[in-house]
């Protein structure tokens, strides 16, 4: 798999989360950190099903020592206070715990948004 890229909606969740698990076997990342990038781009493509509009796009590449997933929308933008949390949600909030569980398991993570849209670009290194 050089670069892997589909459009996708709420049906293609399981698509992408195998995408992301081939990409890692593909490229040596096993066990755990295998596990995050599934997880990671789960969530990424998971928040747009809910918040972005419905739709985006995903493509997974490897770049040096790093596998990449980048996830965009043309929802709304995300209000700057998600963007600003270090801390996790409190246990019973309902939501919210996406973007902070993909700041927790990536070694990497950029996140541009506006009223056009958002990018999320997610990288974890091949140890």
């Amino acid at each position: 798999m050089d670069t892997f890229a589909m459009d996708f909606t709420e049906s293609d969740l399981a698509r992408a989360r195998l995408a992301a698990l081939r990409l890692a076997d593909e490229h040596g990342l096993r066990g755990e950190r295998a596990a995050d990038l599934v997880i990671v781009v789960n969530e990424a493509v998971a928040n747009v099903v809910l918040h972005g509009g419905g739709r985006g796009r995903l493509r997974l590449w490897r770049e040096g020592v790093s596998l990449l997933c980048e996830v965009r929308d043309s929802g709304p933008g995300l209000p700057s206070r998600y963007l600003a949390k270090p801390d996790p949600p409190v246990p019973a909030a309902p939501g919210g715990w996406g973007i902070w569980v993909i700041r927790r398991l990536a070694d990497r993570v950029a996140i541009t948004t506006g009223p056009g849209g958002t990018a999320v670009r997610i990288a974890m290194e091949i140890s």
